[in-house]
Protein backbone atom coordinates (compact mmCIF):
# COMPACT_ATOMS: atom_id res chain seq x y z
CA UNK A 1 0.00 0.00 0.00
CA UNK A 2 1.18 3.84 -0.74
CA UNK A 3 0.67 6.15 2.26
CA UNK A 4 -3.09 6.83 1.21
CA UNK A 5 -3.85 3.54 1.33
CA UNK A 6 -4.25 2.86 -2.32
CA UNK A 7 -3.41 -0.56 -4.00
CA UNK A 8 0.08 -0.19 -5.72
CA UNK A 9 1.88 -2.04 -8.36
CA UNK A 10 4.06 -4.02 -5.64
CA UNK A 11 1.00 -5.50 -3.69
CA UNK A 12 0.08 -6.71 -7.25
CA UNK A 13 2.89 -7.70 -8.84
CA UNK A 14 0.96 -9.24 -12.14
CA UNK A 15 -1.02 -6.25 -12.47
CA UNK A 16 1.36 -4.67 -15.09
CA UNK A 17 2.02 -7.86 -16.81
CA UNK A 18 -1.88 -7.79 -17.20
CA UNK A 19 -1.90 -4.53 -18.35
CA UNK A 20 0.45 -5.29 -20.89
CA UNK A 21 -1.91 -8.01 -21.99
CA UNK A 22 -4.73 -5.59 -22.48
CA UNK A 23 -2.14 -3.39 -24.39
CA UNK A 24 -1.09 -5.98 -27.03
CA UNK A 25 -4.84 -6.83 -27.57
CA UNK A 26 -5.50 -3.08 -28.21
CA UNK A 27 -2.62 -3.36 -30.60
CA UNK A 28 -3.04 -6.07 -32.30
CA UNK A 29 -0.51 -8.67 -30.88
CA UNK A 30 -2.42 -11.52 -30.69
CA UNK A 31 0.33 -14.08 -30.26
CA UNK A 32 2.20 -12.27 -27.71
CA UNK A 33 -1.03 -11.56 -25.99
CA UNK A 34 -1.88 -14.85 -25.26
CA UNK A 35 2.04 -16.16 -24.65
CA UNK A 36 2.09 -13.70 -22.03
CA UNK A 37 -1.60 -15.11 -20.76
CA UNK A 38 -0.32 -18.76 -20.85
CA UNK A 39 2.47 -17.41 -18.36
CA UNK A 40 -0.06 -15.61 -16.01
CA UNK A 41 -2.04 -18.56 -16.10
CA UNK A 42 0.58 -20.76 -14.78
CA UNK A 43 0.66 -18.26 -12.03
CA UNK A 44 -2.21 -17.48 -11.04
CA UNK A 45 -5.56 -19.15 -13.04
CA UNK A 46 -7.77 -16.94 -11.62
CA UNK A 47 -6.14 -13.38 -12.23
CA UNK A 48 -9.22 -11.41 -13.05
CA UNK A 49 -9.94 -10.24 -16.17
CA UNK A 50 -7.23 -13.16 -17.54
CA UNK A 51 -9.20 -15.40 -19.29
CA UNK A 52 -11.28 -13.11 -20.91
CA UNK A 53 -8.06 -11.95 -21.93
CA UNK A 54 -6.86 -15.32 -23.12
CA UNK A 55 -9.96 -16.02 -25.26
CA UNK A 56 -10.36 -12.97 -26.84
CA UNK A 57 -6.84 -12.95 -28.33
CA UNK A 58 -6.99 -16.50 -29.20
CA UNK A 59 -10.44 -15.94 -31.28
CA UNK A 60 -8.51 -12.71 -33.19
CA UNK A 61 -5.43 -14.69 -33.29
CA UNK A 62 -7.30 -17.55 -35.50
CA UNK A 63 -8.22 -14.53 -38.17
CA UNK A 64 -4.94 -13.32 -38.35
CA UNK A 65 -3.74 -14.77 -41.32
CA UNK A 66 -6.69 -14.56 -43.62
CA UNK A 67 -6.33 -10.71 -42.58
CA UNK A 68 -2.80 -10.43 -43.32
CA UNK A 69 -4.12 -11.61 -46.84
CA UNK A 70 -6.93 -9.84 -47.15
CA UNK A 71 -5.85 -6.63 -49.55
CA UNK A 72 -6.13 -3.36 -47.44
CA UNK A 73 -8.92 -0.78 -47.97
CA UNK A 74 -12.39 -1.59 -47.98
CA UNK A 75 -12.00 -5.18 -48.35
CA UNK A 76 -10.11 -5.28 -44.95
CA UNK A 77 -12.48 -3.02 -43.11
CA UNK A 78 -15.43 -4.91 -44.48
CA UNK A 79 -13.78 -8.67 -43.22
CA UNK A 80 -12.89 -6.67 -39.87
CA UNK A 81 -16.72 -5.48 -39.25
CA UNK A 82 -17.85 -8.99 -40.19
CA UNK A 83 -15.93 -10.66 -38.16
CA UNK A 84 -16.73 -8.19 -35.17
CA UNK A 85 -20.16 -9.17 -35.36
CA UNK A 86 -19.21 -12.99 -34.87
CA UNK A 87 -17.17 -11.77 -32.04
CA UNK A 88 -20.00 -10.29 -30.27
CA UNK A 89 -22.15 -13.53 -30.62
CA UNK A 90 -18.96 -15.15 -29.07
CA UNK A 91 -18.43 -12.68 -26.44
CA UNK A 92 -22.07 -12.86 -25.61
CA UNK A 93 -22.13 -16.49 -25.13
CA UNK A 94 -18.80 -16.61 -23.13
CA UNK A 95 -20.22 -13.76 -20.70
CA UNK A 96 -17.02 -11.22 -21.66
CA UNK A 97 -19.15 -8.38 -23.42
CA UNK A 98 -18.33 -6.10 -20.18
CA UNK A 99 -14.66 -7.03 -19.89
CA UNK A 100 -11.38 -4.89 -19.95
CA UNK A 101 -10.34 -7.52 -23.04
CA UNK A 102 -13.99 -6.98 -25.39
CA UNK A 103 -13.01 -2.68 -24.81
CA UNK A 104 -9.32 -3.33 -25.63
CA UNK A 105 -9.74 -5.59 -28.89
CA UNK A 106 -12.60 -2.90 -30.05
CA UNK A 107 -10.22 -0.63 -30.09
CA UNK A 108 -7.89 -2.32 -32.61
CA UNK A 109 -10.72 -3.89 -34.84
CA UNK A 110 -12.35 -0.17 -35.13
CA UNK A 111 -9.36 1.85 -35.29
CA UNK A 112 -7.68 -0.55 -38.01
CA UNK A 113 -11.07 -0.49 -39.73
CA UNK A 114 -11.28 3.06 -39.87
CA UNK A 115 -8.47 3.94 -41.08
CA UNK A 116 -8.87 0.90 -44.05
CA UNK A 117 -12.34 2.67 -44.80
CA UNK A 118 -10.27 6.39 -45.51
CA UNK A 119 -8.59 4.44 -47.67
CA UNK A 120 -10.91 2.57 -49.61
CA UNK A 121 -12.21 6.05 -49.83
CA UNK A 122 -9.39 8.00 -50.70
CA UNK A 123 -8.72 5.59 -53.48
CA UNK A 124 -12.06 6.17 -54.64
CA UNK A 125 -12.84 2.13 -54.04
CA UNK A 126 -15.73 1.00 -55.44
CA UNK A 127 -17.29 3.90 -56.63
CA UNK A 128 -20.93 2.80 -56.43
CA UNK A 129 -20.34 2.25 -52.88
CA UNK A 130 -18.99 5.25 -50.81
CA UNK A 131 -21.97 5.66 -49.43
CA UNK A 132 -21.49 2.88 -47.65
CA UNK A 133 -17.94 3.45 -46.98
CA UNK A 134 -18.61 6.72 -45.16
CA UNK A 135 -21.73 5.16 -43.26
CA UNK A 136 -19.34 2.43 -41.82
CA UNK A 137 -16.74 4.64 -41.08
CA UNK A 138 -18.84 6.66 -39.14
CA UNK A 139 -19.83 3.50 -37.03
CA UNK A 140 -16.29 2.62 -36.79
CA UNK A 141 -15.72 6.20 -35.13
CA UNK A 142 -19.05 6.08 -32.99
CA UNK A 143 -17.63 2.89 -31.32
CA UNK A 144 -14.43 4.72 -30.61
CA UNK A 145 -16.01 7.42 -29.49
CA UNK A 146 -14.53 10.03 -31.80
CA UNK A 147 -17.85 11.85 -31.96
CA UNK A 148 -16.94 14.65 -33.63
CA UNK A 149 -15.54 12.61 -36.60
CA UNK A 150 -18.53 10.64 -36.78
CA UNK A 151 -20.40 13.64 -37.05
CA UNK A 152 -18.70 14.97 -39.52
CA UNK A 153 -17.54 11.97 -42.13
CA UNK A 154 -21.89 11.78 -41.83
CA UNK A 155 -23.28 15.29 -42.35
CA UNK A 156 -20.78 15.11 -45.53
CA UNK A 157 -22.21 11.72 -46.50
CA UNK A 158 -26.11 12.89 -45.87
CA UNK A 159 -25.42 16.38 -47.84
CA UNK A 160 -23.43 14.53 -51.19
CA UNK A 161 -25.42 11.27 -50.99
CA UNK A 162 -29.08 10.12 -49.21
CA UNK A 163 -29.72 9.73 -45.53
CA UNK A 164 -31.03 6.53 -43.81
CA UNK A 165 -32.01 5.07 -40.75
CA UNK A 166 -28.70 3.70 -39.84
CA UNK A 167 -26.80 6.77 -40.52
CA UNK A 168 -29.64 9.44 -38.95
CA UNK A 169 -29.54 6.81 -35.44
CA UNK A 170 -25.07 7.16 -35.60
CA UNK A 171 -25.64 11.04 -36.16
CA UNK A 172 -28.02 11.33 -33.14
CA UNK A 173 -26.28 9.15 -31.16
CA UNK A 174 -23.08 11.37 -31.32
CA UNK A 175 -24.88 14.49 -31.36
CA UNK A 176 -26.32 13.04 -28.05
CA UNK A 177 -22.46 12.60 -26.93
CA UNK A 178 -21.45 15.86 -27.75
CA UNK A 179 -24.96 17.62 -25.56
CA UNK A 180 -26.72 18.72 -28.64
CA UNK A 181 -29.78 17.13 -27.13
CA UNK A 182 -31.94 19.28 -29.88
CA UNK A 183 -30.19 17.95 -32.95
CA UNK A 184 -29.92 14.32 -31.31
CA UNK A 185 -33.63 13.74 -30.53
CA UNK A 186 -34.38 15.23 -34.14
CA UNK A 187 -32.11 12.80 -35.96
CA UNK A 188 -33.36 9.67 -33.59
CA UNK A 189 -36.98 10.69 -34.48
CA UNK A 190 -36.19 10.54 -38.11
CA UNK A 191 -34.36 7.21 -38.32
CA UNK A 192 -36.79 5.24 -36.31
CA UNK A 193 -39.53 6.39 -38.71
CA UNK A 194 -37.33 5.69 -41.63
CA UNK A 195 -37.22 1.87 -40.64
CA UNK A 196 -36.19 1.12 -36.81
CA UNK A 197 -34.67 -2.19 -38.09
CA UNK A 198 -31.86 -0.65 -39.73
CA UNK A 199 -30.62 0.69 -35.86
CA UNK A 200 -28.43 -1.32 -34.17
CA UNK A 201 -29.63 -1.55 -30.82
CA UNK A 202 -26.60 -2.33 -28.45
CA UNK A 203 -24.80 1.02 -29.85
CA UNK A 204 -27.58 2.80 -27.90
CA UNK A 205 -25.65 5.31 -24.61
CA UNK A 206 -28.48 7.92 -25.12
CA UNK A 207 -30.48 8.54 -22.09
CA UNK A 208 -33.18 9.75 -24.01
CA UNK A 209 -33.90 6.85 -25.94
CA UNK A 210 -32.82 4.56 -22.81
CA UNK A 211 -36.01 6.25 -21.15
CA UNK A 212 -38.22 5.27 -23.94
CA UNK A 213 -36.85 1.55 -24.03
CA UNK A 214 -37.57 1.59 -19.78
CA UNK A 215 -41.33 2.94 -20.59
CA UNK A 216 -41.94 -0.24 -22.76
CA UNK A 217 -40.20 -2.85 -20.73
CA UNK A 218 -42.34 -1.04 -17.73
CA UNK A 219 -45.47 -0.86 -20.15
CA UNK A 220 -46.66 -4.80 -20.09
CA UNK A 221 -46.67 -5.75 -23.09
CA UNK A 222 -44.98 -7.57 -25.57
CA UNK A 223 -43.47 -6.25 -28.49
CA UNK A 224 -42.04 -8.56 -31.16
CA UNK A 225 -38.88 -6.19 -31.91
CA UNK A 226 -38.85 -3.35 -29.40
CA UNK A 227 -36.95 -1.37 -31.99
CA UNK A 228 -40.44 -0.67 -34.22
CA UNK A 229 -42.18 0.76 -30.74
CA UNK A 230 -39.48 3.20 -29.94
CA UNK A 231 -41.06 5.96 -32.45
CA UNK A 232 -44.76 5.27 -31.06
CA UNK A 233 -44.09 5.50 -27.25
CA UNK A 234 -40.82 8.82 -28.34
CA UNK A 235 -43.88 10.41 -29.63
CA UNK A 236 -46.57 9.82 -26.78
CA UNK A 237 -44.29 10.29 -23.92
CA UNK A 238 -42.97 13.45 -25.87
CA UNK A 239 -39.50 12.65 -25.23
CA UNK A 240 -39.14 12.53 -29.27
CA UNK A 241 -39.81 16.50 -28.84
CA UNK A 242 -37.61 18.26 -31.36
CA UNK A 243 -39.47 18.11 -34.83
CA UNK A 244 -38.75 19.70 -38.43
CA UNK A 245 -41.61 20.91 -41.08
CA UNK A 246 -42.39 18.59 -43.08
CA UNK A 247 -42.71 19.84 -47.08
CA UNK A 248 -46.03 18.88 -49.00
CA UNK A 249 -43.97 15.94 -50.62
CA UNK A 250 -43.05 14.28 -47.23
CA UNK A 251 -46.53 14.43 -46.44
CA UNK A 252 -48.08 12.87 -49.48
CA UNK A 253 -45.69 10.56 -49.24
CA UNK A 254 -46.74 9.83 -45.26
CA UNK A 255 -50.42 9.17 -46.80
CA UNK A 256 -49.48 6.83 -49.28
CA UNK A 257 -47.93 4.83 -46.89
CA UNK A 258 -50.69 4.98 -44.06
CA UNK A 259 -53.14 4.03 -46.71
CA UNK A 260 -50.85 1.02 -48.21
CA UNK A 261 -50.36 -0.15 -44.31
CA UNK A 262 -53.85 -0.31 -43.50
CA UNK A 263 -54.89 -1.98 -46.68
CA UNK A 264 -52.17 -4.96 -45.00
CA UNK A 265 -53.42 -4.72 -41.52
CA UNK A 266 -57.25 -5.15 -42.92
CA UNK A 267 -55.77 -8.50 -44.97
CA UNK A 268 -53.96 -10.03 -41.79
CA UNK A 269 -55.19 -11.74 -38.69
CA UNK A 270 -54.64 -10.99 -34.75
CA UNK A 271 -51.57 -13.85 -34.64
CA UNK A 272 -50.23 -12.36 -38.03
CA UNK A 273 -50.41 -8.89 -37.23
CA UNK A 274 -48.53 -9.65 -33.99
CA UNK A 275 -45.50 -11.31 -36.16
CA UNK A 276 -45.64 -8.21 -38.71
CA UNK A 277 -44.35 -4.39 -38.38
CA UNK A 278 -47.17 -3.18 -40.05
CA UNK A 279 -49.48 -2.06 -36.95
CA UNK A 280 -46.40 -0.09 -35.34
CA UNK A 281 -45.26 1.23 -38.75
CA UNK A 282 -48.94 2.35 -39.08
CA UNK A 283 -49.54 3.86 -35.92
CA UNK A 284 -45.68 6.10 -36.25
CA UNK A 285 -47.05 7.32 -39.52
CA UNK A 286 -50.35 8.66 -38.23
CA UNK A 287 -48.38 9.71 -35.18
CA UNK A 288 -46.65 12.52 -37.95
CA UNK A 289 -49.35 13.42 -40.25
CA UNK A 290 -51.16 14.23 -36.33
CA UNK A 291 -48.13 16.53 -35.48
CA UNK A 292 -48.56 17.71 -38.93
CA UNK A 293 -52.21 18.95 -38.86
CA UNK A 294 -51.79 20.13 -34.85
CA UNK A 295 -48.79 22.23 -35.36
CA UNK A 296 -47.53 22.61 -38.72
CA UNK A 297 -51.08 23.32 -40.92
CA UNK A 298 -53.67 23.34 -38.58
CA UNK A 299 -56.88 21.35 -39.61
CA UNK A 300 -59.40 19.98 -37.14
CA UNK A 301 -61.17 17.51 -38.87
CA UNK A 302 -57.80 15.54 -40.09
CA UNK A 303 -56.97 15.98 -36.39
CA UNK A 304 -60.24 14.24 -35.03
CA UNK A 305 -60.23 11.42 -37.58
CA UNK A 306 -56.52 10.69 -36.82
CA UNK A 307 -57.26 10.94 -33.53
CA UNK A 308 -60.58 8.35 -33.64
CA UNK A 309 -58.20 6.22 -35.77
CA UNK A 310 -55.71 5.81 -33.35
CA UNK A 311 -58.41 4.74 -30.60
CA UNK A 312 -59.66 2.02 -33.02
CA UNK A 313 -56.60 0.73 -33.42
CA UNK A 314 -55.05 0.85 -29.76
CA UNK A 315 -57.37 1.67 -27.15
CA UNK A 316 -55.31 1.12 -24.16
CA UNK A 317 -52.59 3.04 -25.21
CA UNK A 318 -54.56 6.04 -27.36
CA UNK A 319 -57.82 6.62 -25.49
CA UNK A 320 -56.29 8.21 -22.09
CA UNK A 321 -53.45 10.01 -24.18
CA UNK A 322 -55.56 11.62 -25.73
CA UNK A 323 -57.27 13.03 -22.56
CA UNK A 324 -53.98 14.14 -21.37
CA UNK A 325 -52.98 17.89 -22.16
CA UNK A 326 -49.79 18.52 -23.92
CA UNK A 327 -46.35 18.80 -22.05
CA UNK A 328 -42.93 19.35 -23.57
CA UNK A 329 -39.79 17.13 -22.16
CA UNK A 330 -36.54 19.03 -22.31
CA UNK A 331 -32.89 17.97 -21.43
Amino acid sequence: MDKNGQLSFSDDPLSLESSEIFQLISEGNFREAIKKSDAMMNVNPEYPGLIEAFRTAKFWSNREKELKKTPEGKRTADFLMEEWASFEDYAAYKEIKSSAAYRAVMKFVFFRASENYKLAFQKNEDTDTRFDLLLNLGECFLRLKEHKLAVETLEYAMNSYKSSARLLFILGESYYHLDDIPKSLLYMREAFMIDPSQIDISLIESKPVHEIIDVLKESGREFRDIREWIPVYGFITDIFYVRRNLSKHQVESLKREVFNLEKSYNRLGVDDIDNTNVLPRMINKYLWLLDYYDSQVTNPENLEQIRSRLIAIDKDLFYEYFKKPPHKRHY
